[in-house]
């Protein structure tokens, strides 16, 4: 990659994990749906997400510690029962390896929620889940962690698998799976090469992104999708086809400029106004959104005054 692609705000070393971050850690109107997808629940707007600390300390053999960072660590509330999840994303090829991550997240994890007295522990393991985006073969539609103990007992415990390729972009909208669409750009993968080549394929890509992004603007129409969360999913997906595609420069280019359009238009007014209704805009929460109009007046101003893409991208990075 150049220096200058790597200059652009767009660019990062971990676009996926960033965005999947991002989505679990800002949207519950795109959490909630993914964890009845995956874990087969009933959660609807009732439902409280609390967000936990997805920092853990792993213990190797050689008694080093390394922390690692979980995608996502969190606690559903809903009908007076709570519940602990844990969820990865897995963009490299998978081998099985990300498993034995899970476990160690797991493990460090139910140390912190074990219940008990001086003569007997419980320790309770989350709800895991994983996100697998590349195509590889003998990826599994569920994986299994087995636990053998000191009396030759075994344990066991499903990991439920979301692959990415298994869902089409009528899927994604049926199921409400909006947390994929980010990544939608990875089900093209083995076809890039091919479409850089040709014009027509590259204006088919074209199509089916503005069929997205317009399927996604009705959702918000409907109630599905907060105002907030449309600005955010828009801005993921223009951020990780801008880092997935940079090597297929015709690709790149074309993806970037409709996306970057889209990125343009998102729509603060909207969502101060959603605030507003809600009753969420006092005090420090009404400066934020009267900020947000700000950005809206100072992007319109702008592009009257003939600023480009590039202009409008480097605002909204200041602008967070």
């Amino acid at each position: 990659m150049s220096e200058e692609k790597k200059q652009s705000p767009l660019y990062s070393d971990t676009p996926y994990d960033d965005a999947f971050r991002t989505m679990e850690t800002k949207c519950d109107d795109l959490l909630i749906p993914f964890v009845n997808h995956i874990f087969g629940e009933k959660y609807d707007k009732r439902a409280i997400i609390t967000r936990l600390r997805n920092e853990e300390y792993i213990e190797h053999k050689d008694e080093s510690v390394e922390k690692r960072i979980t995608d996502s660590s969190f606690e559903i509330s809903f009908e007076e029962v709570t519940k602990r999840y844990h969820l990865e994303c897995e963009s490299s090829r998978y081998d099985g390896s990300i498993l034995v991550r899970i476990f160690e997240y797991d493990s460090q994890i139910e140390r912190t929620d074990s219940e008990g007295n001086r003569c007997r522990v419980k320790f309770k393991f989350p709800n895991s889940g994983l996100l697998i985006l590349r195509r590889s073969r003998n990826t599994p539609e569920i994986a299994v962690i087995e636990l053998e103990m000191p009396d030759g007992k075994e344990a066991t415990y499903e990991i439920p698998v979301i692959r990415m390729w298994d869902y089409s972009l009528d899927d994604i909208f049926e199921n409400r799976l909006y947390m994929l669409l980010p990544f939608y750009i990875f089900n093209y993968e083995g076809k890039l090469k091919s479409i850089n080549k040709s014009n027509e394929k590259i204006e088919q890509l074209i199509e089916e992104y503005k069929n997205l992004v317009s399927r996604l603007k009705n959702e918000n129409e409907r109630g599905n999708l907060s105002s907030a969360t449309l600005s955010v999913i828009i801005k993921l997906i223009h951020r990780v086809a801008y880092n997935f595609t940079t090597n297929r420069k015709n690709i790149h280019k074309k993806v970037g400029e409709i996306m970057g359009g889209q990125v343009i238009d998102f729509p603060e007014f909207k969502i101060r106004d959603e605030a507003r209704a809600e009753g969420k805009v006092e005090g420090r929460a009404e400066g934020k959104a009267e900020g947000k109009a700000e950005t809206a007046d100072e992007i319109l101003r702008a592009i009257s005054g003939g600023a480009t893409i590039e202009d409008i991208q480097k605002m909204l990075t200041e602008e967070k």
